[in-house]
């Protein structure tokens, strides 16, 4: 039986970690494009242990929100279904295309931006 396309995706990512990932951040909008895939250095803890440390992208700036939204609407493909909700359990259904998800989280942003949440600030919704 021949080996399924995914064995050589996880081989590529385990074998070479740093050009698997450049690869998929091509596959990606980034508002600023990083200039370097990974950046590896040293952080010493507060009782002297040294251990090394991994940044991905270091410089880059992306959007996880835009990328999973707001390109899908911009590339035309605002009324394909983004979310498909069905409960065995209540027997409810609900579908959201990419247009209405982005009005919702448009939505959800103006809230945050009232309560003043900034760029940077960390936001928990439970």
């Amino acid at each position: 039986m021949a080996p399924h396309p995914q064995d050589a995706v996880q081989s590529h990512s385990l074998e070479d970690p740093e050009s698997f990932w450049a690869n998929q951040a091509t596959q990606l909008h980034w508002h600023k494009k990083p200039s370097q895939t990974l950046k590896k250095t040293s952080k010493r803890l507060k009782d002297g242990v040294e251990h090394p440390h991994w940044t991905w992208f270091p410089d880059g700036e992306i959007s996880t929100t835009y990328n999973c939204v707001d390109r899908h609407v911009a590339n035309g493909h605002g009324e394909s279904n983004a979310i498909i909700w069905d409960s065995p359990v209540t027997g409810s259904k609900e579908r959201y295309t990419y247009s209405q998800l982005l009005q919702e989280v448009e939505a959800l942003a103006g809230v945050l931006r009232e309560e003043g949440v900034k760029k940077g600030d960390v936001v928990l919704i439970y």
